[in-house]
């Protein structure tokens, strides 16, 4: 068998080494073509970054040529963009990216107005606006779709300027008539708005004087009359108007407006139960346009569950359980790539156990002020705050933070006193006449209830089993029972529960009359434990039109120590916020209001994780 190596062969090495080297180049040629693209893909990123920021600053009338010695733009501080703007002068600062948050309830609704949902309220922030809003630093009034106001020296009458440049999200123009068209909605009976109603029976009209001007007037003084006029949520009249209040009042994704983020999806198809809820930026947004590109909101209704997907990195902020805090603030791992937030505002509202005193138009064994004053005695807050609560929660008095001016100093908290609850008891009729243990009244009615809760808390869960046994050891039988979100607050509107327990938001300056004023009784207001005392409804109505701050403090100094004595909740804690927040999402800040809005945030280039 021949086995030279001939000519032949030696001209196949040849071509054989001649493409190897011919790919070798072609691939060093290659990488050099990628490093360029990527620099040029890095320019293109950074000029879209710089872009933005000129369009933003125009937008907000800033001065863009204007510099300080530094160099950086110098920023209009008084504009209502201005906190949005301040970062754009940080080097790494970039558009893009999402931030991904956890609910631990299903969102029923998105429609304004009829949803009574916090989550709905925490969305429709990021979509709807109104005529001014308060800085978060300073707590004071800054113009947002007004540009300028007057008010009269009555101040029963409030001009508002409008600005000429605002859009909705489907670039049709906002104007005058867009916030009648709002006043005249939530005010029309036929709408399932009764909470919003009662928020604006101050207000008598609101008439448009031409396309940029309106005018509100109030039927009488009133110490909230600007609030309620400048924060009014504006509805799109093109966009409402198409729908009968019927057809409004049973819709679920209505959520449209002219800010900065809009609903992912179209509002008209949107329903419950997918598992998350998507905001994208509003390419049509009339002012600074925020640096995130998409606010993910996860429906995770189990307490472990959403624990386990912040671990894996899922979330980019988490507010944990308190016994979830416990372990994540010593997690030293994690803290290296979590910031951890811990703060009280006189905004962080309160916890309570509402007690229904009328149920089918009898009154329930709660309508007996003993027996609620009992039932606050019975509850040992002090020992719940720090074992349920781990410290982070501290025993109220009243519905008035006291970090505020509202809150009476003189009130003292009721004691835990259970022999004291118990003779309060007996006073009321209430004894264990049969020796079974559980007491009962004089025609023989037991003392037994349920306490409806949020199913997905884990710390509801936990306190309304430390309740019950309190509240075994003074003869009572209480059943837990808990809920899934849609259908307690199902329940709760339509006043078919014996107890509940749930937490209030606060306001820098509340007004009660929602929640206590015998007004707000029927028709699903918000007053929906029956509580009725005419002594009270005298002194919110006073305090409600008393302009003079020292006069109107004292006047809710009073309101407080008689919701103290009536007790128609047992009010249970005021508690810090705990947040943990992804490093890599910048520009994360502290306000007197808790955290800054995510309008604020940015994260740079290289650190951005979702949506590439």
């Amino acid at each position: 068998m021949d086995n030279r190596f001939g000519l032949k062969d030696w001209i196949v090495c040849l071509l054989l080494v001649a493409i190897l080297i011919t790919l070798w180049f072609k691939m060093i040629q290659d990488d050099r073509q990628w490093d360029k693209l990527s620099k040029i893909q890095t320019t293109l990123d950074a000029q879209g970054d710089e872009l933005t920021q000129l369009a933003n600053k125009l937008a907000s009338g800033v001065h863009v040529t204007t510099t300080t010695q530094t160099g950086k733009t110098n920023l209009d501080a008084d504009g209502p963009f201005a906190r949005i703007l301040a970062p754009m002068n940080e080097p790494d600062y970039a558009t893009g990216d999402w931030v991904i948050y956890p609910f631990g309830s299903t969102v029923s609704k998105l429609t304004p107005l009829i949803s009574s949902d916090v989550y709905q309220r925490v969305l429709e922030d990021h979509v709807m606006e109104s005529l001014a809003n308060r800085d978060p630093m300073t707590l004071e009034w800054q113009p947002m779709l007004a540009k300028r106001w007057t008010i009269s020296d009555d101040g029963l009458t409030i001009v508002f300027k409008l600005r000429d440049n605002v859009t909705f999200s489907d670039g049709k123009p906002f104007t005058s008539e867009d916030v009648v068209f709002s006043f005249d909605w939530i005010m029309n009976p036929k709408v399932a708005a009764p909470r919003d109603r009662a928020y604006y029976d101050k207000v008598e009209s609101v008439t448009a004087n031409g396309p940029y001007e309106v005018t509100f007037k109030l039927k009488e003084t009133y110490f909230k009359g600007f609030d309620v006029c400048a924060g009014i949520t504006i509805l799109a009249k093109h966009f409402y108007g198409q729908f009968t209040e019927a057809q409004f009042n049973e819709s679920t994704g209505l959520l449209f407006g002219t800010g900065p983020y809009k609903l992912a999806d179209n509002p008209l198809d949107w329903k419950p139960g997918e598992g998350k809820i998507e905001l994208v930026r509003n390419d049509k947004y009339w002012g600074v346009a925020p640096a995130i590109d998409r606010i993910v909101y996860r429906e995770i209704l189990d307490d472990n569950a959403r624990l386990v997907a912040f671990r894996n990195g899922e979330l980019d902020r988490y507010g944990p359980t308190p016994e979830q805090y416990v372990a994540l603030k010593e997690d030293e791992q994690l803290l290296k790539e979590k910031q951890l937030f811990e703060f009280e505002t006189i905004t962080g509202g309160y916890r309570y156990i509402a007690w229904n005193q009328m149920q089918e138009g009898k009154p329930t064994i709660f309508a007996d002020k003993r027996v609620r004053q009992a039932m606050t005695m019975l509850t040992n807050r002090a020992q719940m705050s720090k074992n349920l609560m781990v410290g982070l929660a501290t025993p109220c008095s009243g519905p008035f933070h006291r970090l505020g001016k509202q809150a009476n100093p003189d009130v003292e908290l009721w004691p835990y006193a259970p022999d004291k609850a118990k003779a309060l008891l007996k006073e009321a009729g209430f004894e264990d006449r049969d020796g079974d243990g559980v007491i009962e009244s004089a025609d023989g009615k037991k003392f037994t209830f349920k306490l409806i809760y949020p199913a997905s808390s884990e710390n509801y869960k936990q306190m309304a089993f430390y309740l019950k046994d309190a509240y075994a050891r003074a003869g009572i039988a209480m059943e837990p029972d808990p809920l899934e979100w849609s259908i307690m607050i199902q329940r709760i509107g339509q006043r078919q529960f014996d107890a509940m327990t749930l937490g209030w938001s606060g306001t820098i300056e509340g007004d009660p009359n929602q929640i206590f004023h015998s007004d707000q009784v029927a028709d699903g207001g918000d007053n929906y434990i029956h509580y009725i005392n005419k002594d009270l409804d005298k002194l919110i109505d006073e305090a409600r039109i008393t302009m003079d701050e020292d006069k109107r403090m004292a006047l809710w100094h009073k309101v407080h120590a008689i919701l103290h004595e009536d007790q128609p909740y047992t009010f249970l804690w005021t508690t810090k916020a705990v947040l943990f927040m992804d490093k890599r999402v910048k520009n994360v800040l502290r306000v007197k209001t808790g955290i800054n809005d995510v309008e604020e945030w940015y994260v740079p280039r290289k650190l951005q994780r979702w949506g590439l």
